[in-house]
């Protein structure tokens, strides 16, 4: 019978144990199904058009940046703070936070940065509907992310490839199982900013979780020449 451990590779195994850790502790100490305020709708038919844009099911292929400009909310920018930035992702043109990081708590080391400031500001637009009292229905974070997890895979495709890409698919693979649990956890609703002392006690759970993980992988996923690879990234709760 086939040893369970050779099925899966070792990066991609331990990118998901990674995810499985960080699951189990959103879980433990958060609730879970339901938006912070009522999703009826399509909501604001601006903000919707927008990110239909972005992700690119509203294109005419004419002229794609001055589209994306032309889909940024009248008042986004007062409301928001900031002005979206024109940016190359994997060859093509898209919106992204000119500050934007990646959200997710299993660190991308993979030159994710474009694609993580895509995925900021469609987030952002969800909650500029919020702010302005007609928030997105449930539809439309579902759209972002995985619009996001499909830049993120084809970023994969483009520059990595060997153990190197199998490390990348693993790590985008963990952050999806991530963030779906999240945006579910929080109704598909406005991304929310939580208090960090809700995650106290999976902060302190999470080194000795984490000890566990890493003897595991030590006697699972030797590497061929007898050394062990480095590790990628361990998780971190964001706030």
């Amino acid at each position: 019978m086939s040893n369970p451990a050779n099925l899966v590779s070792p990066p991609i195994a331990w990118a998901l144990l990674q995810a499985a850790v960080v699951i189990a502790l959103l879980l433990l100490v958060s609730g879970a199904g339901s938006s912070a305020m009522p999703l009826t709708g399509r909501g604001d038919s601006a903000t919707g058009h927008a990110v239909e844009v972005l992700i690119g099911r509203e294109a005419t292929g004419t002229d794609r940046g001055a589209e994306l400009i032309a889909s940024i909310p009248d008042d986004f920018v007062a409301v928001m703070a900031y002005r979206p930035e024109v940016i190359d992702i994997n060859g093509s043109l898209s919106l992204g936070k000119p500050i934007g990081a990646c959200s997710s708590p299993v660190h991308l080391a993979f030159d994710m940065e474009p694609t993580c400031k895509g995925h900021d500001f469609g987030y952002d637009l969800l909650r500029y509907a919020a702010a302005i009292g007609v928030p997105l229905g449930e539809w439309a974070r579902p759209l972002i992310d995985d619009w996001w997890y499909a830049e993120m895979h084809q970023r994969c495709d483009l520059v990595h490839s060997g153990v190197s890409g199998l490390a990348c698919h693993g790590q985008v693979l963990a952050t999806e199982a991530i963030i779906n649990v999240n945006s579910w956890r929080e109704g598909n609703g406005p991304p929310i900013e939580e208090n960090p002392w809700r995650y106290l006690g999976a902060l302190v759970l999470l080194p000795l979780t984490l000890a566990g993980a890493v003897r595991y992988r030590r006697e699972d996923f030797p590497h061929p020449a007898g050394r062990l690879q480095s590790a990628p990234a361990v998780p971190a709760l964001w706030a």
